[in-house]
């Protein structure tokens, strides 16, 4: 509800300075969309999605000779 009420604020606010028209309307919609997005996927770290419970720290796959497996192929 609240991004809804900034969203009117900010074409109301627009309207009031340059003219109320249908390009000012769409052009402030447009450019707060795209920082509403941009501010979204900033988050993805940050926020949990529905179904995610854990995190993963890290994981790592070794293939072939590591350093750590050196003393079982030493003869």
């Amino acid at each position: 509800m609240v991004p809804l009420i900034l969203i009117g604020a900010a074409v109301v606010g627009a309207c009031m300075v340059f003219g109320y028209s249908s390009l000012v309307v769409g052009f402030v919609l447009m450019a707060v969309g795209v920082l509403g997005l941009i501010a979204f996927m900033s988050t993805t770290g940050m926020v949990q999605r529905p179904g995610e419970r854990g995190t993963v720290i890290e994981e790592r796959h070794y293939i072939g000779d590591t350093p750590r497996e050196d003393h079982r192929h030493r003869t």
